[in-house]
């Protein structure tokens, strides 16, 4: 070979690397094969998958059009990465055109499990269509195993790991699963693609859209997200974010239908807390009193003051969340009133804490008759001492995605937002 080849070909060579150092970002993966063969699909296709988190998040629920546009970019991510989740043994859910936001278990993939056992969530569904899933929370994607069990894929961490990753890690040690009062949502594994995490999840539906029958029920309920949360402040973690959509009740039925009967019974339901995406952990031997620290805290405005105890408001959010739906069982336990008066005090140095709001809780639980216990719930929901119906609830629920819909049309005149 002469000396003007060898040139042209170090100069080719040269030139090739340069490309690829200043246009090409290496995927990084355990397998070499893989690393190749996902960084040249990334570049051939544009790097669709962000690892900036805040990519990965709704800027603004009430902006139809830019939730639109943040949730087809997230949405391409998913769907880049669907052979990756398949190659780790879970088929992605996927979406028909124009009703991208709402999901279905892949129809090539494993068919459904007959009767899947805990941790995975009880089959009372028929078909796959009954298991639907609202794409709205752009960082969790709906998928099935190859046993046919449904979980969840959660992006939790970038390449720096996040709170939220070493909450996890704290929540599913053996020693924290021994632990009865973990009600935490179990992580199966976690699965990394170009340094972002995600941990896959047992699939569990939201803890109330269906109905309590009685009142041990209820009470049951209440029990255990007092445990939750109790062993949450032993371990010195915040969960700062209890809303009905962060927990969970084992038991996947048919989507549409709300308010089903008969999928609560003690000895077999089971209740979670997951999203830790706003939650906070300090150190073992922290003195939980001490603790001051602003972020945000769940459905309500951030309070106004510049630093708040997040325990204390734990206490707070979940006595504001829970006296919506057991006391409508007021008559029958009238020591609830007093219960939940005492979470929800203004005064946060009046509120009990996890461990001693348990306490007396299991007192008031153990003091209740098999008659009260037995007794059929006539309600569904109390707020600010009046107890709702069905036919009530309905009837506002109506009202509140009429004004939805009517101010997002006045928003985007002429845009299609629901598409």
């Amino acid at each position: 070979m002469s000396f003007r080849t060898r040139l042209a070909a170090l100069c080719t060579s040269g030139t090739i690397i340069w490309y690829i150092c200043r246009n090409v970002r290496i995927i990084q993966l355990d397998s070499l094969t893989e690393r190749v063969f996902w960084t040249i699909r990334s570049w051939r296709s544009g790097y669709p998958v962000p690892l900036d988190l805040k990519r990965w998040t709704v800027t603004d629920m009430a902006d139809g059009e830019r939730y639109v546009k943040e949730g087809k970019a997230a949405l391409a991510a998913w769907k880049f990465l669907e052979p990756f989740f398949i190659s780790r043994g879970y088929y992605p859910y996927q979406y028909r055109e124009r009703t991208w936001i709402c999901l279905h278990p892949n129809p090539t993939g494993p068919r459904r499990h007959p009767s899947p056992s805990y941790p995975y969530a009880r089959r009372a569904y028929d078909t796959d269509e009954e298991v639907e899933f609202g794409f709205v929370s752009l960082r969790v994607w709906p998928a099935r195993d190859v046993e046919g069990r449904e979980v969840m894929i959660r992006l939790v961490s970038g390449r720096t790991p996040s709170e939220e990753l070493k909450i996890l890690n704290v929540l599913n040690t053996e020693r924290a699963r021994a632990d009865a009062r973990n009600h935490t949502i179990h992580v199966f594994e976690y699965i990394k693609f170009d340094g972002l995490v995600f941990a896959v999840m047992p699939r569990w539906p939201n803890g109330f859209r269906h109905d309590f029958a009685t009142v041990a029920e209820l009470m049951d309920c209440m029990k255990s997200f007092l445990q939750c949360y109790d062993f949450l402040h032993e371990n010195r973690i915040a969960h700062c974010d209890f809303l009905e959509q962060n927990t969970g009740l084992n038991v996947l039925s048919d989507d549409k239908i709300w308010f089903k009967e008969g999928l609560r019974d003690a000895s077999i339901a089971r209740y979670t807390v997951y999203d830790f995406g706003h939650s906070l952990m300090v150190p073992p031997d922290t003195v939980i009193s001490d603790v001051r620290d602003t972020r945000f805290y769940g459905r309500l405005p951030t309070p106004p003051e510049p630093s708040l105890n997040p325990f204390q408001l734990d206490m707070y959010y979940l006595g504001w969340t829970m006296q919506n739906y057991l006391r409508v069982i007021e008559s029958s336990v009238p020591e609830l009133g007093t219960f939940f008066d005492t979470l929800v005090n203004v005064d946060a140095d009046r509120r009990p804490t996890a461990q001693d709001a348990l306490t007396q809780f299991k007192r008031i639980y153990d003091d209740l008759t098999t008659a009260q216990l037995s007794a059929e719930v006539s309600g569904r929901y109390w707020r600010n001492g009046v107890m709702s119906t069905l036919v009530r609830m309905m009837v506002s629920l109506i009202t509140v995605i009429f004004r939805y819909c009517r101010d997002q049309v006045a928003a985007s005149p002429g845009q299609a937002w629901w598409l």
